[in-house]
């Protein structure tokens, strides 16, 4: 018998696919046709998160296809930045209306979005105000918001008071730092916000929780697995009566049943890949070799049934030899082969297996790099100023009055364009002049990169989904699918390698790889072979990874090299997440970290590591 430690329900979807938000939106739909056929209005609190605006994509299709209908529903939002514009491209309002209401039939008198422009001492006449209109419209039937990294709800961060009402609150560091990919630069963040409260949110009659990617994991499972604490605000909901947790794989990695399902109930021991997460995780528990793992450490451990199919003496020589069958070096590797390497940024690949990529070149295959989106998002603007103060001093040193002319009139454009924007209190979207400037750093650093690692040949795609000019992109469409399955068509691949990491903040990755994969389901003959690299934020546990590349401290230091070809993501990144440090610190911490751990399995010689794995859906 399973034992359950999970305090929510939850429902787990594959990371790759978009069934999650579909689900989610048949369900919210059924809720509203319900509440129609019983003559009721349905009050809908959105949230303003990536994952939820998928959900709410998802119901305006249903919608388009007549399958539900937002006359009678009634629409109120989470949480809003204080004092930004209405119009401002980051505000709650505007997001929301862009991505789901203005795209459906509710009327304009059932949308009651959050007001931002008002003095401090108004706010919380103002929130009382907003409370009461809740409960005016019957209160809240369906609730849909996404778990925070800390496990916070709207702005409902750690030490919130359970019973917490809508209010005005200070965006804390952690919070700032998460939104510096929207603004841009940390000092266009806003530093204060009006938010639901804990309260409120567990007050609406049935709630969707969404939880996407890894950086999700550990939250998800102290939520759910652990008490219910102030430090963890989304566990506040384990004593609501109707609460789902929609989450992908990726999230639920942290859950005992997933991560050490022996704890909780029996465990398919013929698939090797269980047997071999299972010896790993005892001896990384016991800090032993594995090797050196006996009967009594299996006993004591819940294992017993492992080691009743599978003795012991005979298991950890098996498990070993398995982990020992995935290093392989350059001779192992491919030979004279047809490659494509797909980045979702023109920096992911070298950061993410850059010793593979120079590896595979070395073997003499004809690898061509992909670029999947521009990553101008990612440039700072003092990046365009010294663009543009080498463009005008190369036209004086050659004495060129002509180029010298619309160089200089360009950079007093751009100039003119950025005092706007600097003196502006939450920034502003890039003008079409200035992002055409970073998409070509990020061009000229890209090809920097390749002729560094000598590929064959490389290509540089603007997909729709990425032109939005925001950290935030539009969903993906066949037109994206359509350019991909374009370069796989044209050079008809033996082998393709493409980002598996699903942790970038704003989303990129996941698209890059959605839009790959439906691609890949409009082949017709055989498929290539699909290898999986993570990036910067984490790496394959050896579990489950395929193989690892072995690097030599040689390896690490051209891969190094390599990276800083983007000078523009180097000594302070544009969106440098929490840790704080450069993506190449982060790459070479992984690595090293990789073969150290694997390093106390009981190997030696291993320096630095690289994981893949072979996509076999």
């Amino acid at each position: 018998m399973t034992e359950i430690l999970e305090h929510i329900p939850i429902k787990i979807f594959p990371d790759e696919g978009n069934d999650l938000a579909e689900e989610a939106a048949r369900q919210i739909a059924a809720e509203i046709v319900k509440n129609d056929a019983a003559h009721k209005s349905t009050v809908l609190a959105v949230d303003k998160g990536n994952s939820a605006i998928d959900v709410c994509r998802e119901l305006i299709a249903l919608y388009l296809q007549k399958k539900v209908d937002f006359a009678n529903v009634i629409v109120f939002n989470l949480q809003e930045y204080f004092e930004i514009p209405r119009d401002h491209v980051y505000s709650s309002r505007k997001f929301i209306e862009e991505n789901f209401l203005n795209h459906i039939n509710i009327k304009p008198e059932n949308i009651h979005l959050m007001e931002a422009l008002m003095p401090a001492e108004a706010a919380p006449e103002y929130c009382r105000k907003y409370e009461e209109m809740i409960k005016a419209a019957g209160g809240i039937d369906i609730m849909l918001l996404e778990v925070g990294g800390r496990g916070h709800l709207a702005y409902n961060d750690p030490g919130t008071a359970f019973d917490s009402r809508t209010r005005l609150v200070k965006v804390d560091l952690y919070r700032q730092i998460d939104a510096i990919p929207d603004f841009g630069d940390f000092k266009y963040v806003p530093r204060n916000a009006l938010t639901m409260g804990v309260g409120t949110i567990r007050d609406a009659r049935r709630i969707f929780l969404l939880a996407l990617g890894d950086t999700k994991s550990t939250v998800v499972a102290n939520m759910v697995e652990g008490p219910i604490t102030n430090t963890v605000v989304a566990s506040y909901l384990q004593k609501h009566p109707n609460v789902t947790i929609y989450m992908d794989q990726a999230a639920s990695t942290k859950l005992t049943r997933i991560h050490t399902p022996w704890f909780v109930g029996p465990v398919d021991w013929s698939q090797q890949v269980n047997r071999a997460r299972a010896v790993c995780h005892l001896a990384e528990f016991l800090h032993k070799p594995i090797l050196e793992l006996q009967t009594r450490d299996f006993l004591q451990y819940s294992l017993q049934g492992l080691i009743k199919e599978y003795p012991s003496a005979t298991l950890v020589t098996e498990i070993r030899q398995f982990i020992q069958s995935k290093l392989v070096n350059n001779e192992q590797l491919p030979k004279g082969k047809k490659i494509l390497v797909f980045s979702p940024h023109p920096d992911d690949d070298i950061i993410s297996m850059g010793g593979t990529l120079l590896k595979l070149v070395q073997n003499k295959n004809q690898v061509f790099c992909i670029y999947m989106s521009p990553g101008y998002t990612a440039v700072f603007d003092h990046e365009v100023e010294k663009f543009l103060i080498n463009r005008v001093n190369y036209a004086k040193a050659i004495n060129d009055a002509e180029a010298l002319r619309k160089d200089e009139a360009l950079f007093a454009r751009v100039d003119k364009f950025f005092k706007e924007k600097h003196a502006s209190k939450f920034g502003m979207i890039d003008n079409d002049e200035v992002r055409l400037i970073k998409k070509l750093i990020r061009k000229v650093e890209g090809t920097s990169a390749c002729n560094y690692a000598g590929v064959a040949g490389y290509e540089f795609l603007d997909p729709p989904f990425y032109q939005t000019g925001k950290a935030k992109k539009n969903p993906l469409s066949e037109k994206d699918v359509d350019i991909v399955w374009d370069v796989l068509q044209r050079h008809k691949p033996e082998i393709v390698y493409a980002a598996g990491d699903l942790t970038d903040p704003n989303g990129t990755h996941r698209l890059c790889l959605r839009a790959l994969l439906k691609a890949f389901e409009r082949y017709t003959t055989p498929k290539p072979n699909l290898w999986l690299y993570r990036g910067a934020w984490q790496e394959f546990h050896p579990a489950e990874a395929d193989i690892f590349v072995v690097m030599t401290p040689e390896d690490l230091q051209a891969k190094r090299d390599g990276i800083f070809r983007h000078q523009s993501q180097k000594d302070r990144p544009p969106q440098p997440g929490h840790s704080g440090k450069e993506f190449w610190q982060s790459s070479e911490e992984r690595n090293l970290g990789t073969a150290k751990l694997i390093t106390s399995y009981g190997f030696s010689g291993l320096f630095a590591l690289e994981g893949l794995k072979l996509y076999k859906k």
